[in-house]
């Protein structure tokens, strides 16, 4: 979406917003002003406590993820985030998915 709206949004961790760039989006009903939140999410994977045993990794650690493929490849810099209520997924940028072809419900190996 950034590049298509022309933005250049720095990469962060997921959900740290504080002295991010704003936007203003406006359209034929009016204008929305956002003052700070545009970023291009770092990739991360969410998992609740219980995942984080199994997987024997902590809440902001560092990890690496493989994808298996005709495509694959290895991410490294992914972000372990830690929470109750999260699922387990990876989420990674739009284009790096599709860099390696990855699909929504693909299984990748977590590389710590």
């Amino acid at each position: 979406d950034a590049i298509k709206l022309g933005l250049n949004p720095p990469v962060r961790d997921s959900g740290d917003l504080k002295n991010s760039p704003g936007l203003t989006i406006i359209g034929p009903q009016g204008r929305v002003v956002i003052p700070e939140g545009v970023i291009c999410a770092a990739r991360h994977i969410h998992m609740t406590p219980d995942d984080a045993a199994h997987y024997q990794v902590k809440d902001k650690q560092l990890v690496s993820v493989e994808v298996e493929g005709e495509r694959g490849a290895l991410f490294h810099h992914v972000l372990i985030r830690v929470h109750e209520n999260f699922q387990l997924e990876l989420h990674v940028d739009t284009d790096e998915g599709n860099a390696v072809m990855l699909k929504t419900g693909d299984k990748v190996a977590l590389v710590k």
